[in-house]
């Protein structure tokens, strides 16, 4: 907004106030002599140690120190900037503010008003029609569907916008210029008259800071989704408001005006995806949840909400358990790196977004809440996130997939401001993938562009092989009088391999006597032509090399029967030192978080899978 708060206009709100009376509204309150007593809204604590003095009008705290005067008490629990807390005082108090001429560019104060009004006009007239209106019948039962209760759609005024220019037709009847609800998005121009924006969708009111609808999130319903879909129209799931002078998308939050002061009591922001799933947690006692609606998380978002939560406890991102909500975790973990905001990412189970997980354990009969909380404590550290999405096996790899990972996550580091962060972050990528920290600083160092993209595979699907498991798997084509041996004595299983591979070792199992003519016409050689070029590679060319026990001149008519255990042994090897280094990342991960009875039991299994390897023969 333009012009400022003059310091006479700070003295008069605050002269207009009692801090007895705003503290009570945090605290309740009790008197102490000439002073009055509460506990304090800073800390928890039983015994009343705060103390308001209205000859002063200051309050002081003995328990955690916290003190100051009516403005400091709103800014540090309502978490707002000294003007806005201004702003809050004035309101509750009916006072006018009249604002100083200034430099600043924003929007003059009347004209933003003005604009507030016809937002809050166009919510309240969005909610009368859900809640009264028989044509809004489908909305209620959709969002009954969603088990939202009516009392949470109230709480944040959820609304049905008719369409059939109802909101123009209303807002006339009640003065307001239809030329104001174009200039906030909720009328258009269609064929030289205004219409209605929002047309049959259920609306999401989008507020500031203090709660002032500024623009609107408006979900189809399914039906009507559907019925488009069949009829080969492409339409949105969720239509939101343009920018506007009220509203930029880059920077504004659902939720934030309630969140906001919820989060410094549960010491976490949780960002979620959609407005339904911060419903679903409000409405199951989770009130510090935001979405960011119609775009990725920006930086504009990211260093919000980091400021928001400060030093007070973590920013987690808990998005939905699809394809999409992975990817989307992914460009948020980089863009909260690049403008060193940390984060925690908590990665929902079996597919769900928030609101079906918590509705599917309420149907359960399980405790939703309970299952939500367990999804938000394991949730990883961006850098190890980041590590797990781009390589959740980094020893399956080959080189170039593996070096193309590796570029991912140095290009994520890159943009970082603070080089010792990254540098540690950097040496995390190297434990991970097992390689070189100076090679890849020097590799940070020295690339200027961004990560190339990994070469496609000759045959689509079809992973390198490791040498012990190539070597077992060429022994066991061409000697099928060992077949019987390796899956019934030596318990080798199919699953060794990845797919299609192990699709090959299946058949292999299931027709012990199979020879090669009779393998090159099974299904997956006919289906996968990389398979059978490894059949016909593999029944021409001995085994030899280091797989034999002969040495490389090794004749393939020997029976090899002295190969089999040492390449059932190396292949078992290669598995279990993969699932150490799981097991030493994710024993970190429990030492981290103080979670000692999971930490207790990972040390178990990895000296039990120690033992093992070592009687593997290393």
């Amino acid at each position: 907004m333009s012009g400022f708060i003059g310091e006479d206009q700070v003295r008069k709100i605050k002269s207009a106030v009692d801090l007895v009376q705003v503290m009570g509204e945090y605290a309740p309150m009790r008197k102490a002599g000439r002073m009055w007593a509460c506990c304090c809204p800073f800390h928890q604590e039983r015994s009343p140690s705060c103390y308001v003095y209205p000859d002063q009008q200051t309050y002081h705290c003995f328990g955690c120190g916290a003190h100051g005067d009516v403005i400091t008490l709103v800014r540090n629990r309502e978490n707002l900037e000294f003007s806005e807390a201004i702003e809050l005082i004035a309101r509750r108090a009916g006072i006018t503010i009249e604002y100083q001429e200034g430099k600043g560019g924003g929007l003059p104060r009347g004209e933003r008003d003005a604009l507030l009004a016809i937002n809050d006009f166009a919510t309240t007239f969005y909610e009368q029609v859900l809640w009264t209106d028989p044509g809004a019948a489908e909305a209620r039962e959709y969002l009954q569907s969603r088990r939202l209760s009516r009392t949470v759609c109230e709480r944040f005024r959820l609304g049905w916008a008719p369409g059939r220019n109802a909101l123009i037709e209303a807002a006339r009847r009640k003065g307001f210029d239809p030329a104001l609800l174009a200039k906030v998005d909720l009328a258009v121009d269609r064929n030289g008259r205004p219409a209605d924006r929002f047309y049959e969708r259920v609306t999401f009111p989008i507020c500031d800071r203090f709660g002032h609808p500024i623009a609107f999130s408006c979900r189809l319903l399914p039906a009507a989704e559907r019925a488009a879909k069949e009829a080969g129209r492409g339409v949105g799931k969720y239509v939101n408001s343009t920018d506007t002078p009220l509203y930029h998308k880059s920077n504004a939050v659902f939720n934030l005006h309630q969140a906001r002061t919820a989060c410094r009591d549960a010491k976490r922001l949780i960002v979620m995806e959609g407005p339904t799933d911060v419903m679903a947690a409000d409405q199951a006692g989770v009130r510090e949840c935001v979405a960011v609606l119609g775009t990725a998380m920006t930086p504009e978002h990211a260093r919000q909400l980091g400021s928001l939560i400060g030093d007070t406890g973590p920013l987690v991102i808990l998005l939905d358990g699809d394809a999409a909500g992975v990817a989307n975790s992914r460009k948020a973990v980089r863009t909260c790196l690049s403008v060193n905001v940390p984060v925690q990412v908590a990665v929902l189970p079996d597919q769900l977004d928030p609101a079906e997980l918590l509705a599917e354990n309420q149907t359960e009969g399980g405790d939703g809440r309970a299952t939500f909380e367990h999804t938000i404590a394991h949730g990883r550290a961006d850098i190890d996130h980041l590590l797990r999405a781009v390589a959740a096996r980094p020893y399956g790899l080959d080189a170039n997939a593996q070096l193309a990972a590796v570029d991912e996550v140095i290009e994520a580091l890159r943009p970082m401001p603070d080089a010792e962060l990254r540098s540690l972050h950097l040496r995390a990528c190297a434990e991970w993938f097992n390689l070189d920290a100076a090679k890849l600083e020097r590799r940070l160092a020295g690339a200027t562009g961004p990560a190339p993209a990994a070469p496609a595979p000759s045959e689509p699907g079809l992973p390198a092989l490791d040498a012990p498991r190539q070597g077992l798997l060429h022994l066991l084509v061409r000697h099928a009088t060992l077949r019987a041996a390796a899956f019934d004595d030596h318990g080798v299983e199919p699953d060794w391999w990845p797919a299609p591979w192990s699709a090959l070792a299946a058949a292999l199992m299931l027709d012990p006597d199979a020879d090669l003519h009779a393998l090159l016409a099974s299904a997956i050689a006919t289906t996968t032509p990389g398979i059978r070029d490894a059949l016909v590679r593999w029944g021409a060319t001995p085994l030899g090399g280091s797989f034999t026990a002969a040495g490389p001149n090794a004749e393939a008519s020997e029976d090899h029967a002295s190969d089999l255990p040492r390449l059932v042994a190396a292949v078992k090897g290669s598995r279990l030192k993969i699932d150490l280094h799981r097991l030493a990342r994710e024993l970190a991960e429990a030492e981290r978080t103080r979670d000692m009875v999971r930490a207790r039991a990972l040390f178990s299994e990895r000296q039990r899978l120690t033992q093992e390897l070592k009687s593997l023969g290393g």
